[in-house]
């Protein structure tokens, strides 16, 4: 991943040239889409928690990234596109652009809703 900021924001997912994944974070894009978050594959984030247990990471984590795995292993092409917001906008932000767009391939229904 090249840098990225230390600014909330809404990130896209782009697969083979068609946008397959929309999220958001109120976090930091850096710590969402950097070393911390989804640009590192690991058993941590590729396998999700257990219940009542601190063994793996995020579920969103562990689904887009196997996804994207398998994507790559097909030798699909991805690219992250993202867009800085303030925290409180993120979500909307999100919301707008799926409902311009529609909800893509990878996103849940329940993400859409801001329930991830």
């Amino acid at each position: 991943m090249p840098p990225l900021p230390e600014a909330p924001g809404v990130y896209l997912w782009e697969l083979d040239g068609m946008i397959t994944y929309v999220g958001s974070t109120r976090g930091t894009l850096r710590n969402r889409l950097g070393s911390q978050g989804y640009s590192t594959i690991s058993t941590y984030n590729t396998f999700a928690r257990q219940p009542g247990r601190r063994n793996g990471g995020q579920q969103t984590n562990c689904r887009v990234n196997a996804l994207a795995n398998s994507a790559l292993a097909d030798g699909r092409r991805i690219a992250i596109w993202y867009q800085t917001t303030e925290a409180s906008e993120a979500k909307k932000v999100e919301a707008a652009w799926m409902d311009s767009f529609g909800v893509p391939e990878w996103n849940l229904r329940d993400e859409r809703r801001g329930l991830s």
